[in-house]
């Protein structure tokens, strides 16, 4: 096996070897300051205080670029948003859906049967079937939906993010898709329908909370 072959046989090998090598700046470091050092809020960081040590004066890092969906070597994208858009991270709407307000029966008293004469009986009414009764009006529940980045696609209007949900209980799960220009609040606004992206849990949930109390007072 040539020295080559040896340093070029596995990303670890030939990560190593470069690390070795007497530079003081390699690709990796300019591609390091792209990705992390352009952004970082931290004042006169001396590499202790570094959070990307991981990946700081490491040719392996540089080397892996690429291997995840969406991400080319060399290639470094800016874009302004409300909150640092990254993968395998997750991020949250609420969710809406109408569900149908029945009438009690008045026949059985919502119990589903009825005694005559001693004998009980399913109630010829509602049959002691919640389906069966009367839709007399409907609510709406809230719920936090959770969505994780799947592609970024970019054409001359700017950068695009669709989102793939993660607990849709659909047959075919849900999409989402944000465009550049609704990056700095990260609202989409689509007809008369505003959708919010949170990267805060809580915050999601404290929205779901408020609007199914309101719905509540509503429906009182």
């Amino acid at each position: 096996m040539t020295n080559f072959e040896k340093i070029t046989e596995t990303p670890e090998a030939l990560g190593e070897f470069l690390a070795s090598l007497p530079v003081a700046d390699g690709p990796w470091d300019v591609e390091f300051r792209k990705a992390f050092c352009a952004k970082c809020e931290r004042e006169n960081c001396d590499g202790k205080r570094c959070p990307h040590k991981a990946e700081r004066n490491n040719p392996l890092w540089w080397l892996k670029l690429g291997e995840k969906q969406g991400e080319v070597p060399g290639l470094s994208i800016r874009a302004k948003a409300a909150f640092p858009i990254l993968w395998d991270r997750e991020y949250y709407t609420v969710a809406g859906k109408q569900k149908e307000t029945r009438a009690p029966c008045v026949c059985c008293d919502n119990t589903g049967k009825v005694t005559i004469k001693g004998v009980e009986y399913a109630c010829p009414r509602c049959k002691g079937d919640w389906r069966e009764k009367e839709v007399v009006g409907t609510t709406t529940v809230y719920s936090v939906a959770k969505w994780v980045l799947e592609s970024i696609s970019v054409n001359q209007y700017g950068l695009s993010l669709t989102f793939n949900q993660t607990n849709s209980t659909e047959r075919w799960g849900g999409s989402l898709q944000i465009r550049q220009a609704d990056f700095h609040d990260m609202v989409k606004t689509d007809g008369y329908k505003s959708v919010k992206v949170y990267d805060d849990y809580k915050a999601a949930m404290a929205e779901v909370k408020r609007l199914n109390a309101a719905e509540r007072e509503k429906q009182a």
